[in-house]
């Protein structure tokens, strides 16, 4: 399976040079998966959880433009 993943936040910190990335993707039956991706100059970290949206039809959060 495909995920179409939906990036919710990109922000980048110019004193630490930390980068964070977050995502979304559709599962299916009002489940979502939230990727969260976090950059820095000496590691690369994720973290993966899967939540469950009330409204089907409803992304649980809006994707940036």
């Amino acid at each position: 399976m495909k995920l179409r993943y939906d990036v919710i936040e990109d922000v980048f910190d110019d004193t630490t040079h930390i980068r964070t990335l977050t995502e979304h993707a559709p599962l299916g039956k009002g489940r979502w998966l939230l990727r969260t991706t976090l950059y820095t100059p000496h590691h690369i970290s994720m973290s993966v959880v899967v939540i469950k949206n009330r409204s089907k039809r409803k992304k649980p959060f809006e994707p940036l433009a």
